[in-house]
């Protein structure tokens, strides 16, 4: 693990790892965000923890269009925190999952469509819905979501103590979305789930995965994208 002085350093470290590594396709997890629930409905929340969600979209796009270039296959997860803020919502459980449900299925089907400004990102550097990886939530209406719920990941039966941990072994030990032996991974994660990634998920349950790991504060809200890479611990950048 080491720190990481400036997005310039950063894109630096991953173009040479997309490079240089020897699988077929890389896969990309960035943009992660929560979800947050009012009276009506639940919704995105991009913008709640700062500049971490824009931002990453946009790196992960940077490094994924130089995987393009260098004749490497391409795709995109977005992970959702559907979890973390229920407490806070006031609502009942029922109403949690049919505001939630009522997301999903607006964002499944061979028709489904990102965010405005997620969509504008990725057209930018010239991606689209059709490099998003799909996830099936196993519920009707939800079987090719363009975001992976974090509860269904969770819900996961490997006996993994750490929730953060188990979510991300299920995803990545799933061959219907990964593949260990063909796929390179770059995730950008926030710092708060370093130590449940890192040493519950990549040192004790995760074998023989290649990959780049970047940690930035997902808390530090009020922080500009040049001050992440200084705010609590900074930018952190691990490879496997």
């Amino acid at each position: 693990m080491i720190g990481i002085k400036n997005e310039k350093e950063l894109l630096q470290k991953l173009f040479l790892d997309v490079e240089n590594c020897k699988k077929e396709k890389i896969i990309f997890l960035g943009g992660h965000f929560p979800l947050l629930y009012n009276e009506n409905e639940a919704f995105e929340a991009i913008n709640y923890w700062g500049k971490f969600s824009e931002y990453t979209l946009e790196l992960v796009c940077k490094v994924a269009k130089h995987a393009k270039e260098k004749g490497k296959k391409i795709g995109f997860v977005f992970f959702v925190d559907d979890h973390m803020y229920e407490g806070v919502s006031g609502l009942t459980a029922q109403q949690l999952s049919t505001r939630r449900n009522n997301l999903y299925k607006s964002r499944s089907g061979s028709e489904a469509k990102l965010p405005e400004l997620y969509k504008n990102i990725m057209q930018q550097f010239g991606f689209s819905e059709k490099e998003v990886i799909r996830h099936n939530h196993g519920k009707k209406g939800r079987e090719d979501c363009l975001y992976f719920s974090e509860k269904v990941l969770r819900a996961s039966k490997r006996k993994i103590e750490n929730p953060c941990a188990r979510e991300y072994v299920a995803f990545l030990e799933d061959k219907r979305y990964f593949s260990k032996n063909k796929f390179y991974m770059v995730a950008f994660i926030p710092q708060r789930c370093r130590k449940n990634i890192c040493h519950f998920a990549l040192d004790l349950e995760i074998n023989s995965l290649k990959g780049s790991h970047v940690f930035l504060d997902s808390m530090a809200k009020l922080a500009t994208r040049k001050q992440l890479y200084s705010f609590g611990n900074g930018v952190l950048y691990r490879k496997d």
